[in-house]
């Protein structure tokens, strides 16, 4: 029986769906250019929000190899476009490629989320984080935001300080088995693997497009750089460390 196709982590939804060369309309163009969904996050992670490969296929749920076969398609379909004029489409959509275990963020009155962050950006590794990106919500609109510096690198110290503070959600990159654990213990559900803007992934969460991850993902180990090239099953890893 031929395998079948493994479901992708869509994190984010194409603003446009059609690119027509010039003034042409769509139906008079010979021919057209489909790119798909998949295709199109691997591009945005890899090209545009300058993930390492290894990062994407964490983030979409996938290995690296498929996240090298999703780019060299989606490349080559852009140079075709590019090159002879043809009208591109994306095709796809977000809610039928996400996993289909996900936890969607069920809309609370209020809510209170801590995004890792260093320069807007999420930082990839929960336990060395820097600062808090820390949203109040409520009705499922930012009313309160702000930046608040950690206390301490270490996922016992964080942990405490995100209860401290009220945190009922936790945005973030890599994370390993022992935070994930205590925040599970504390009440704070978590969204692993996140990358790119920290406001974001925050309105993604609020919008109900941000799945919920939660079992562990690689522990990282200081002066030890490993790479993940195995497909996690939930879509989280640690991030690829760099010397």
């Amino acid at each position: 029986m031929p395998r079948k196709p493994s479901t992708k982590i869509i994190r984010s939804a194409p603003p446009v769906n059609v690119f027509c060369p010039g003034k042409r309309p769509l139906e008079a163009a010979q021919g057209s250019i489909n790119l798909m969904i998949e295709e199109w996050e691997a591009l945005r992670l890899v090209d545009y929000a300058g993930l390492e490969q290894t990062e994407a296929a964490q983030s979409m749920g996938i290995s690296r190899q498929s996240v090298q076969m999703q780019l060299a398609s989606a490349r080559k379909k852009l140079a075709r476009a590019v090159v002879e004029g043809l009208p591109l489409q994306i095709q796809g959509e977000t809610k039928q490629t996400l996993k289909r275990d996900r936890i969607l963020m069920k809309r609370k009155s209020k809510m209170k989320i801590a995004v890792t962050e260093q320069h807007a950006h999420v930082f990839p590794h929960f336990g060395r984080t820097p600062e808090f990106y820390v949203v109040t919500a409520e009705d499922g609109k930012i009313v309160e935001e702000g930046i608040i510096a950690a206390p301490a690198e270490g996922h016992g110290a964080l942990v405490g300080f995100l209860v401290d503070q009220g945190v009922n959600s936790l945005i973030c990159g890599g994370i390993g088995a022992g935070a994930v654990n205590s925040l599970r213990a504390a009440g704070i559900q978590i969204y692993a693997g996140a990358s790119g803007s920290v406001k974001e992934q925050v309105l993604s969460l609020l919008s109900g497009q941000l799945p919920q991850q939660g079992d562990a993902n690689c522990d990282h180990h200081d002066g030890h750089e490993h790479h993940h090239q195995h497909e996690h099953e939930h879509g989280s890893g640690c991030g690829h460390h760099h010397d």
